[in-house]
C-alpha cells in the first residue's frame, strides 16, 4: 500500500468536500484517510489504481488537483 497526499484547487466549502469525497470513494483499490479543505490523503493499492487515476477523479469531480505527493 502506498500514501499519497493531494493538493486540491477549487474546494471552498463543505459541499466540496462531499463531491471530492464521493468521487475518491468510488476508485476502486483506494481508500480515503483523511480529507480537509485543499488536502486529501489517500491510501491505495499500487496494483490497483495508480495515483494520477485518483487524480483524476479528483478533476472528473471538477477541481484541481496541483501536486501528489
Amino acid at each position: 500500500m502506498t500514501t499519497a497526499t493531494l493538493t486540491i484547487t477549487g474546494m471552498s466549502c463543505s459541499s466540496c468536500l462531499r463531491h471530492v469525497q464521493q468521487a475518491l470513494n468510488a476508485v476502486d483499490g483506494a481508500r480515503l484517510d483523511e480529507l480537509r479543505i485543499g488536502r486529501a490523503t489517500v491510501t491505495y493499492d499500487e496494483t490497483q489504481v495508480s495515483a494520477e487515476a485518483i487524480a483524476e477523479a479528483v478533476r472528473g469531480a471538477g477541481y484541481g488537483v496541483d501536486a501528489v505527493m
